[in-house]
């Protein structure tokens, strides 16, 4: 269309509504309802929406606009209690993306011709923006001797994230094509704030504000092919990272911190070498080196082993296999903030003593086309970590009915495992796919498995095309039971779900759904502080999509 004497290349699209109703504890049927006068409600709307398109004729600029609200009512098991399971909870997003690039796009002219002499071609510049906030609204007992009071927290919170970034191929010497590198770099900068007030009959008691940002600059270097021989090329990348993390939180105007401003900065270098070998073999190996002002540096490497195999049929089978070292540093957040979840039952606290995570990672695989209409996956690993970091019932504390965790470091640890998916195409209607994962834990100081570590997890899907205009998605879900507390041997139950959803294509551009999530109501015991099974019950949902 044209606005004056601009013209625009826009595309209009994603325009989803979704609500979920939701009735606790569980279903019941609608006699019921009537006889008891209960009714229904929407319990939460959800509604996004965005557009985006070229902006001039040759599609030199493309722009992205797009945007989310959320209205979610909370969850409570009681109507006519006071504490809720679940906050209430208001988020609004909206995001925006403008890009340019320079040949424009989906020309063909002779811009990418053996004649094209230019020394920077494939240019593509980027701005991105975001803005979230959220307001949250937490009501739960306290018990302060010798009676339970009434609390309410509101919590307001917003996050602003802005990036720029490029990248470009430059060939230096126009006569000399094949040595071309790759240069790309980002930069970016968040800001997140949090204003959180606890009420006691209408008496503001707490006021904790807490100011997280992060900034870091980014720029990898693809060096052209380095043949050595028809049956040995390299591909050598090398770039690094400067990133500087600052946290600040205060109760009632006093720093809750060790000063009133916590920051850490970190750089980070790497290099890495892709030794492609004749039509079949693959050789990656690496080394990143990190160096952090309060843990000093750390020298990672990395080699990994893959093999494509094309047997007789023309089906893919592609085997791989790595060793390499990992390593974590705390973040500030482990170390230094407080996580306040007491509408929850507890808080956790940051550890400023918490060590860095260094571990040895071993890993194969298999990847795979059986049949035409079959594929498989399968994994294995094995890591053996030093001073893991993680949290675990025992070292809690309790302020009233409130438990107050800490971060600790486990000295050392084995974790190993595998799992197995499976994709099978049963017909032209009906598409199958399961998974299961198996993760065994052990804390070698204390001869017992790791905290929140469940042995096993599946999952089974079917896909099923009714008609032309139908599909029905129903999805199995199960996860066994992990430990909570090491000494007391306390576990959280093994649980499992059973999802459901109708989709159904309206018109070419409208989309219509209905789903019922965890249909049977598996649901946590909230009066058993071990219980970590899911906090939501079962939710209906309502959805439409249109697009244009």
């Amino acid at each position: 269309m044209t606005v004056g004497a601009i013209d625009l290349y826009l595309c209009l699209h994603n325009l989803k509504y979704i609500i979920l109703l939701r009735l606790s504890p569980s279903f019941i049927p609608s006699a019921y309802f009537l006889e008891h006068h209960q009714k229904l409600d929407a319990n939460k709307r959800y509604v996004e929406a965005s557009v985006e398109g070229g902006l001039d004729k040759n599609q030199r600029f493309h722009a992205r606009l797009s945007g989310s609200y959320l209205d979610n009512d909370g969850l409570s098991l009681d109507h006519e209690a006071w504490p809720r399971l679940k906050d209430a909870s208001e988020q609004s997003q909206i995001s925006a993306r403008l890009s340019y690039r320079p040949d424009g796009k989906g020309i063909s002219n002779n811009n990418n011709s053996d004649n094209d002499s230019r020394m920077v071609k494939n240019a593509q510049y980027w701005l991105e923006a975001s803005y979230y906030k959220e307001d949250d609204i937490s009501r739960f007992n306290y018990y302060v001797a010798p009676r339970y009071l009434a609390q309410q927290r509101d919590e307001h919170i917003t996050k602003q994230r802005f990036s720029v970034g490029a990248r470009a191929d430059i060939t230096p010497h126009a006569d000399n094509r094949s040595k071309t590198y790759r240069l790309s770099a980002q930069a970016l900068h968040e800001e997140y704030q949090s204003e959180s007030n606890t009420k006691t009959q209408q008496t503001i008691t707490s006021a904790r504000d807490t100011d997280i940002s992060t900034t870091l600059a980014q720029a990898q270097l693809d060096l052209p092919e380095l043949l050595l021989s028809d049956k040995h090329i390299h591909l050598i990348q090398i770039g690094g990272q400067v990133q500087q993390d600052k946290l600040s939180q205060t109760k009632n105007k006093f720093s809750e911190l060790i000063s009133d401003d916590v920051s850490r900065d970190v750089g980070e270098l790497y290099i890495q070498d892709d030794w492609l070998i004749g039509d079949n073999w693959e050789v990656l190996s690496g080394i990143r080196y990190q160096n952090d002002e309060d843990f000093g540096g750390h020298m990672a490497p990395k080699v990994s082993l893959k093999y494509n195999h094309l047997d007789a049929s023309g089906r893919d089978h592609v085997f791989r296999s790595s060793i390499g070292g990992g390593y974590r540093v705390p973040n500030l957040k482990e170390r230094y903030y407080v996580f306040d979840h007491s509408n929850l039952g507890y808080k956790v606290m940051g550890n400023p003593d918490l060590q860095p995570e260094t571990s040895t990672s071993y890993q194969i695989g298999y990847q795979g086309q059986l049949s035409d209409s079959v594929n498989l996956t399968v994994n294995g690993f094995y890591n053996e970590v030093n001073d893991l970091i993680q949290t675990d019932e025992d070292n809690a504390t309790f302020d009233g009915n409130i438990a107050i965790y800490k971060y600790m470091n486990v000295d050392s640890a084995k974790t190993y495992g595998g799992d197995i998916g499976i994709d099978w195409q049963v017909d032209e209607r009906a598409k199958l796919q399961a998974s299961y994962a198996y993760l065994k834990t052990h804390n070698n100081v204390t001869d017992t498995e790791l905290t929140y570590k469940p042995n096993h997890k599946a999952m089974l899907a079917l896909d099923y095309q009714i008609n032309d205009k139908l599909q029905l998605i129903p999805r199995l879900n199960y996860e066994s039971k992990q430990l909570v507390s090491t000494n007391a041997q306390t576990y959280s139950p093994s649980w499992w779900t059973l999802d459901s959803k109708l989709n159904y294509d309206a018109t070419t551009n409208l989309s219509l759904y209905a789903a019922i999530n965890n249909i049977f109501d598996v649901q946590r015991d909230v009066t058993d502080a071990s219980d970590y099974r899911p906090i939501d019950n079962r939710e209906w949902l309502l959805g439409a999509s249109y697009h244009w």
